[in-house]
């Protein structure tokens, strides 16, 4: 086999060797779009009788409708908000360049949910739409079984998907008691053919709505291997930063999406949890060539440029959020590594003074949201 030859290959090889790694080899038929709701052709193959399908999704798969704010790409007169130049210049003194975890990610469970045992969940911290009657138990059974690793960090993330169904459950601080009881913080359950957007700070228990600070969706912005095998990223991306912004006041901000916020620090420098930031859309691929990005770190940065990333949580700074393969920091890198040599590293190679804000609406306060739900609940005259 000549060199050509193997390099045309070679997309496909290494879509092959994800699939592997991550779980049993899901892909969409050849040639064929994906089938309706809840139907069992989602993936070739009979898959009626399997409970756990593994950790993997189709390159081409994404949650959430097409109009939804994950996936809309950004217009090309989207204005720059009026405090990126602020914003940016205090993001570059905590990070000049982006960054992916080692840990402090989301691991994923694939599912057909009729074939696992449903099981109720312990929780004092569970959204109103899920312990009605605030007993500490969650309202509906989820499909939950022992091999399910969580993220090994006092975040404890976890996140199951069952892609027939388009629902994903989702958890903070999981874990299995003594006695084999589940047990977590906050518990959501997400439509997956809905925008996957929240109301802010809607409910009583508004600050257990969603896995992240920001109230967004644990699966939302997830980068998988399979999409940088499948070469395209189709949808926005989240990142974190150390020091986010609450208002003058010490209240609550945010920027929808977001539907809540976990922010700590005032100041007009520091970025509102739910903004979105974009990679300078003129940068070329000569550019690219110049910063030395292999083919993996292109796929990110054009997502970047098309959808760009929204930020999502208290946490390292530029840290764009990547699926956790491995049940442990040195498993998930190494893993990570077998599928994409020096992508960690390759990724460093995107500056952090070439993003900016997009203005996407003005922020919103609880006290602002209460009074809008209350005017648009108003009779007219």
């Amino acid at each position: 086999m000549s060199l050509r030859t193997l390099w045309m290959l070679m997309p496909a090889l290494i879509a092959i060797g994800c699939l592997s790694l991550a779980g049993s080899s899901l892909s969409a038929p050849k040639g064929k779009e994906p089938t309706p709701r809840g139907s069992q052709e989602f993936y070739p193959g009979d898959y009626t009788q399997k409970g756990v399908l593994g950790r993997s999704l189709p390159g081409w798969w994404r949650p959430f409708s097409d109009d939804s704010p994950w996936n809309r790409e950004i217009p090309s007169n989207a204005r720059t908000h009026p405090d990126s130049a602020h914003i940016m210049r205090y993001a570059v003194t905590e990070a000049t360049h982006l960054r992916l975890p080692n840990i402090y990610s989301v691991p994923l469970w694939v599912v057909n949910s009729d074939n696992v045992p449903h099981r109720k969940v312990r929780s004092d911290k569970i959204y109103d739409d899920w312990d009605r009657d605030r007993d500490g138990w969650s309202d509906i059974g989820v499909p939950l079984t022992q091999e399910m690793w969580a993220e090994p960090t006092v975040d404890g993330h976890l996140c199951v998907i069952d892609p027939f169904k388009k629902i994903a459950w989702e958890f903070s601080k999981f874990r299995f008691l003594g006695d084999g009881t589940p047990s977590c913080t906050t518990f959501n359950v997400w439509d997956l053919a809905g925008t996957g957007v929240a109301k802010p700070f809607e409910g009583e228990r508004w600050w257990a709505r969603g896995g992240r600070g920001s109230g967004f969706p644990l699966i939302a912005g997830i980068v998988r291997p399979e999409e940088l095998a499948a070469g395209e990223i189709r949808h926005a991306l989240i990142f974190s930063m150390p020091r986010n912004r609450k208002s003058d006041e010490g209240k609550t901000m945010i920027v929808p999406p977001a539907s809540r916020s976990d922010a700590r620090y005032k100041g007009q420098q520091y970025p509102v949890e739910g903004m979105l930031f974009q990679l300078d859309p003129r940068l070329t691929e000569k550019d690219f060539d110049r910063w030395g990005l292999g083919r993996e770190a292109r796929v990110l940065a054009r997502a970047l440029q098309k959808y760009g990333m929204y930020l999502c949580d208290n946490g390292g700074a530029m840290v764009v959020l990547v699926q956790l393969l491995g049940p442990s920091r040195e498993e998930n890198r190494k893993r990570w590594e077998r599928l994409f040599p020096g992508f960690y590293e390759n990724v460093k190679r995107i500056p952090a003074n070439r993003f900016r804000v997009v203005y996407t609406g003005e922020t919103l306060t609880k006290d602002e949201a209460s009074l809008r739900t209350a005017m648009s609940a108003a009779p007219g005259d």
